[in-house]
């Protein structure tokens, strides 16, 4: 099986499920930090307060990621996906209302930066969902399958910011309106880390579980 193609990789029993699932949250991931410049930009006019909640969002990511990754790997993705999905869902939430308030720089800033270290890192997930799933012989695969998630990943984090855009920019709603790009993110992101956590009990293939 070493000479796999990606479509035979996603013939493998379970691998289409958390592929194509994970797939669609990783759209919805690299939505997020555009729609949060648009969101902030038009409720506040201004492209540094934007800037700024969107850098707390990023860096936040970036230092927090890894821990909870360690999470994952030490109590299995099962039981740290709903937490997480729910803390990610509730800070989402209390940005959207912050900024629609007129709350302080500094407090939307924080709340940006929360929703940068809650959110589901689907691609860092799916990848070891390969590891676990091709074992044996099978491991032979493991760097196609792993150009499969790298193919993904580029193809989504082009494809995000293009929807944003297609969606529309928040200001272009009423203001009572939610804002479509990151309630649209936000919407992906749910779904695809709820259907991994159930496809994931199902297949129950971790290799941490």
């Amino acid at each position: 099986m070493s000479s796999a193609t990606y479509h035979t990789l996603l013939r493998t029993p379970g691998a289409a499920a958390f592929f194509l699932t994970a797939t669609v949250g990783r759209i919805g991931i690299a939505m997020t930090s555009l729609g949060i410049i648009w969101l902030v930009h038009g409720q506040t006019g201004s492209y540094a307060a934007a800037g700024l909640v969107t850098g707390g969002f990023a860096v936040a990511e970036a230092l927090v990621g890894p821990q909870l990754a360690r999470l994952i790997d030490r109590f299995g993705q099962t039981h740290v996906l709903p937490p997480a999905l729910l803390t990610h869902t509730t800070a989402m939430g209390s940005l959207l209302a912050l900024v629609e308030n007129g709350s302080p720089n500094w407090l939307i800033t924080a709340a940006g930066a929360l929703v940068g270290a809650t959110i589901p890192q689907l691609g860092a997930l799916s990848a070891a969902r390969w590891s676990a799933l091709l074992r044996g012989e099978q491991a032979a695969v493991l760097p196609t399958a792993f150009a499969l998630e790298s193919l993904s990943n580029g193809l989504c984090y082009l494809a995000g910011p293009a929807l944003v855009t297609a969606v529309g920019p928040p200001v272009a709603c009423a203001p009572a309106s939610p804002p479509p790009p990151l309630t649209t993110s936000t919407h992906a992101t749910q779904t695809s880390t709820a259907l991994l956590h159930t496809v994931s009990k199902l297949a129950n293939v971790y290799s941490c579980d």
